[in-house]
């Protein structure tokens, strides 16, 4: 349990999946914080890096993030194809280490994606941020 102070006045106890769930849809899946990250350049698309290592990290630990609350981090980065040209423009090395980070999600059972395709789809970014570079 985490305490929510963000009306000080009335501080609310909040599950850590709860916790973690108002802050990326406040935040990180939210277009204009999205929108603001892409005018940053390769900085941007490594705080998009940082949120999916930092989300999928929490889920590690603590079993406590709903695979659906990944599954809308996904679609907001990589599902959505300006986004995803972004980061593999800007910044093909967050690039790879977004879709390691979501497959390793995948490996563990802590997401379970919607569409078949999504491991190969994470495959090929991975092969293309390579082709452009990134050690394997």
């Amino acid at each position: 349990t985490v305490l929510d102070t963000t009306d000080p006045q009335k501080p609310k106890p909040r599950s850590v999946g709860e916790a973690v769930s108002r802050v990326v849809r406040a935040r990180a899946i939210n277009p204009r914080f999205i929108a603001g990250q892409m005018r940053h350049g390769p900085r941007g698309a490594s705080e998009f890096a940082e949120t999916v290592d930092r989300l999928v990290g929490f889920a590690e630990t603590t079993h406590a993030i709903a695979g659906t609350l990944i599954e809308a981090v996904h679609d907001a980065y990589l599902g959505d194809a300006e986004v995803r040209a972004f980061i593999l423009r800007e910044n093909p090395a967050a690039a790879k280490i977004i879709a390691e980070r979501f497959l390793s999600a995948r490996r563990r059972g802590l997401w379970h994606p919607l569409r078949n395709s999504v491991d190969d789809d994470l495959a090929a970014l991975i092969a293309e941020a390579q082709a452009l570079g990134v050690a394997a």
